[in-house]
């Protein structure tokens, strides 16, 4: 009887491991169909090596996350693929940590004139105590984790028949900006009058004098030939621009740590890649708007960075919670090293 018994338990435990087994091994073969937005065309690098980061996500999860990659924002608009990501239906978004400004304003921070001296010090700033909370906060908010920070360019001012060495040169000038505090901030900063202007109307306003110039990186400004209509480009250098990449956190707390792990890591992996390319296309686009005839100056940058000290002080120093982050900003470049 007890050999029986004994028999019976051992069948026993070797069925329930089976069955574990079979269930782990269903677990980690489902595969997970992901849905990635992207705001840029294929041929910009934030997509093109995107294109990199689906394929060894894949690899790495051992195919059971799928990614597949939507360009040129044919799903929407980025506002709509935030609230998109916050239903599920969309897995992961590229974007601005702007986007996020309806959850917590002072994100924007990042988006400051001169708030980042360069990349790395940008991404260093996402990493530390003080990003971390800002994005960690948000997610709990909106359903929206953020999970890596990607260089977009140096914003440049472009100006028309305007020789601009310092901030007071452009004094009264019109410059387009979007129609925000902290874009007209950015303006502000320059020396120039902001004036919001919607970006599909903005060639017209430079071509028939609404506004004498504009800002945004240099591939911005040889895919929109806005050189056609402005004969000077000034290397201000007034903001680092840094995309986020967003995710679901409804999706993120589906996966295993694997999963995840396949997906931190190889974002990582690509992040300087991204940047590569950025800076390369900047170097060729600088060549192409001086063979096109465009005046390149080099101003000295420490009276606009001056400058900018003062005008985000008088937008943003009566108002607690934006200071707050600004002086922790402020605190973590002194101890950057």
């Amino acid at each position: 009887m007890k050999r029986v018994m004994a028999m019976l338990l051992i069948l026993l435990i070797a069925t329930s491991m089976f069955a574990a087994g079979q269930s782990e091994a269903t677990a980690t073969t489902d595969v997970v169909e992901m849905r990635w937005y992207q705001p840029e065309p294929e041929g910009h690098p934030w997509t093109d090596v995107g294109f990199m980061i689906a394929e060894e996500i894949e690899e790495k999860s051992n195919g059971t996350l799928k990614i597949t990659m939507y360009p040129s924002g044919v799903l929407g608009t980025q506002a709509e693929a935030v609230d998109m990501l916050r239903t599920g239906s969309l897995a992961l978004l590229t974007s601005g940590p702007s986007i996020l400004a309806s959850f917590y304003d002072p994100v924007q921070v990042m988006s400051l004139p001169y708030a980042f001296d360069n990349a790395t010090q940008g991404y260093a700033y996402f990493e530390s105590e003080a990003g971390q909370k800002i994005f960690t906060d948000i997610m709990k908010k909106s359903g929206v984790r953020t999970l890596d920070v990607w260089y977009f360019g140096d914003r440049n001012l472009t100006l028309n028949g305007i020789n601009v060495q310092v901030p007071k040169d452009i004094n009264g000038k019109a410059v387009r900006c979007m129609d925000t505090p902290v874009a007209k901030t950015v303006v502000g900063s320059l020396g120039a009058s902001p004036v919001p202007i919607n970006f599909s109307e903005l060639y017209m306003a430079l071509q028939t004098g609404v506004v004498v110039g504009q800002e945004n990186p240099i591939p911005t400004i040889i895919a929109q030939k806005f050189y056609e209509v402005q004969d000077t480009l000034v290397l201000t250098k007034h903001s680092v621009h840094l995309g986020t990449v967003h995710v679901s956190e409804t999706i993120w707390q589906s996966l295993t740590d694997a999963q995840r792990d396949a997906i931190t890591t190889t974002l990582a992996k690509y992040r300087p890649m991204i940047e590569e390319r950025i800076n390369k296309n900047t170097e060729e686009g600088l060549k192409f708007l001086r063979d096109k005839g465009m005046k390149i100056l080099e101003p000295d940058l420490a009276p606009f960075k001056e400058n900018a000290k003062k005008v985000i002080a008088s937008t943003f120093g009566n108002n607690a919670e934006w200071m707050k982050v600004i002086n922790d900003l402020e605190a973590f470049k002194a101890s950057y090293k």
